[in-house]
């Protein structure tokens, strides 16, 4: 499929610049310019041990820093009014989503968001 409107994007494009000639210098510099993005896109190889560190440096700048009453609390307790069960997809952040503040719920994640149903003969055996 990518494949495919690749294909159909240079087509649509090389048709433009036959009708309207007039564009080709704007088209040869916007190619230039994806040419450079792609090509830095690709020589950049992923460091998640990078990535982890520079969100944690980024946490502790933006929020930890800038907020030491709110962790001050934490730090000595904490009392969640409520909890939330949410599936554990990268792609969804509950916190995020829900814009919990830190100590403002429990979060439990799972595949598949499941929560298997109270079983009060199986917890009430002794």
């Amino acid at each position: 499929m990518a494949a495919e409107s690749y294909e159909e994007n240079i087509a649509t494009l090389t048709r433009l610049l036959q009708e309207k000639a007039e564009l080709g210098g704007i088209a040869a510099v916007k190619i230039k310019e994806l040419t450079a993005e792609l090509q830095a896109t690709g020589s950049k190889p992923f460091n998640p041990d990078e990535r982890i560190r520079s969100g944690f440096v980024h946490f502790k700048t933006e929020k930890y820093e800038k907020n030491p009453d709110l962790y001050g609390e934490l730090a000595k307790g904490q009392s969640p009014k409520f909890m939330v069960f949410a599936c554990s997809d990268s792609r969804v952040c509950p916190s995020h989503i829900l814009d919990f503040q830190p100590g403002e719920a429990f979060v439990v994640r799972n595949i598949a968001n499941m929560v298997p149903p109270y079983d009060k003969v199986y917890f009430c055996k002794t």
